[in-house]
């Protein structure tokens, strides 16, 4: 811990991600509050928000373990008009296949994909749903 009890940023960042789901999941006091005062429509924002950097997370985690991944081809986006750290969420349409999905992620602002172009997409083990995983790379 340190002197004064110090916390490290991985545990300051973790605390205050903790603390942003339990405000938007309308737990605790300032749960209700921000509910009470900012409505609905913001916590749920909120959520979609803290759900898409856990996504991002574990995303990160799977390739991190070794899930491998698989070219996907952009054939449609949308904006959600949604940024976290002015990183976009968007819908991306994807050619995975012979079959068109539909997968909301969280993007880089840096490498935001573009329709024609490869990435990369995973299977969860888990839940079996299809995550993107970043641009595929370029040759």
């Amino acid at each position: 811990m340190g002197l004064f009890n110090r916390k490290s940023a991985q545990e300051r960042q973790e605390e205050a991600m903790q603390m942003a789901d339990d405000i938007a999941a309308g737990r605790g006091f300032m749960g209700k509050m921000t509910k009470a005062f900012m409505g609905s429509e913001f916590t749920e924002a909120m959520q979609q928000a803290t759900s898409s950097i856990h996504q991002a997370e574990h995303v990160a985690a799977l390739r991190a373990a070794g899930v491998p991944t698989q070219p996907a081809t952009v054939i449609g986006m949308q904006d959600t008009g949604q940024t976290i750290n002015d990183n976009p969420s968007i819908v991306l349409t994807l050619q995975v296949g012979t079959q068109a999905v539909a997968i909301q992620a969280l993007v880089s602002r840096l490498e935001i994909p573009r329709v024609g172009e490869q990435v990369q997409v995973l299977t969860d083990p888990q839940s079996g749903a299809l995550l993107y995983a970043g641009l595929a790379a370029r040759d």
